[in-house]
């Protein structure tokens, strides 16, 4: 790969008052958006601007995140934030972003499976143009939410997607499904102190997209110590997320 193609980038963030919760820490949707911006500062710096996919009828969507907070983040905290693609699995892509202090601690890692779609939204081939790029990236498991059915007690909370929660596709940012997740498992009876636990982890697995005006039903239980989640399409029924969350689990 050419010098002036980094094979990984960094970047600085600022907590903003905005971006935290009433506790004055970092909402866990906060760091997915640092997250997803770094990803295309890194693709714009390897020659795959918007223009690019655009003329080629190509998109990223995120199918899948890993989110452990690891220290506690507060407003107006100042992160280092990096990121590299560190394995191909012929549509998909992984990439992994730690998150450091400026005293030098990793406070939060995410991993991020993203899939290439073409102009129909149908999971298409990575082009070569990646591979020539990065080389021979190892192969890896997606993260993956098991099916699981609530039961009949488990906690509803509607929601409704709005115009500023689409992203540039026109889908709801996969930050916001996180915002969905912690709102359902506050339901909960014990909901407040299980999405402030830290460390704690996340995983979801987005399995479709929601669009302006449809009308959510997110669901929480427990089992276990783990607080489950499922966001339904309010009209049909369909199932666009699964979630886990898990008090006091890093993650390994």
């Amino acid at each position: 790969m050419s010098g002036d193609r980094p094979r990984s980038i960094s970047a600085s963030y600022r907590v903003r008052f905005d971006e935290a919760r009433p506790d004055g820490s970092v909402r866990g949707s906060a760091l997915l958006g640092y997250v997803q911006d770094i990803a295309w500062v890194h693709s714009e710096a390897l020659g795959f601007t918007r223009d690019w996919y655009a003329s080629r009828g190509l998109s990223w969507l995120v199918r899948s995140v890993d989110v452990r907070i690891l220290a506690p983040i507060a407003y107006g905290a100042l992160l280092d934030i990096s990121t590299s693609i560190v394995g191909f699995r012929r549509v998909l892509a992984r990439r992994e972003s730690p998150v450091i202090d400026r005293s030098g601690i990793l406070v939060a890692t995410v991993l991020t499976d993203w899939v290439m779609t073409d102009q129909r939204g149908t999971p298409t081939r990575i082009p070569e143009d990646f591979t020539r790029v990065f080389g021979d990236e190892p192969a890896f498991d997606p993260v993956r939410v098991p099916r699981a059915d609530p039961p009949g007690d488990a906690c509803a909370t509607a929601f409704t997607v709005r115009g500023r929660d689409l992203d540039p596709v026109g889908h709801t940012n996969n930050g916001v499904y996180l915002d969905h997740l912690e709102e359902s498992v506050v339901a909960l009876s014990g909901g407040d102190a299980a999405i402030a636990t830290v460390p704690r982890h996340y995983e979801m697995e987005y399995v479709a997209p929601a669009t302006r005006g449809d009308g959510l039903i997110g669901l929480a239980w427990r089992d276990g110590d783990r607080c489950l989640h499922r966001l339904d399409r309010a009209a049909d029924g369909a199932t666009l997320l699964r979630g886990v969350l898990t008090p006091g689990d890093p993650g390994g």
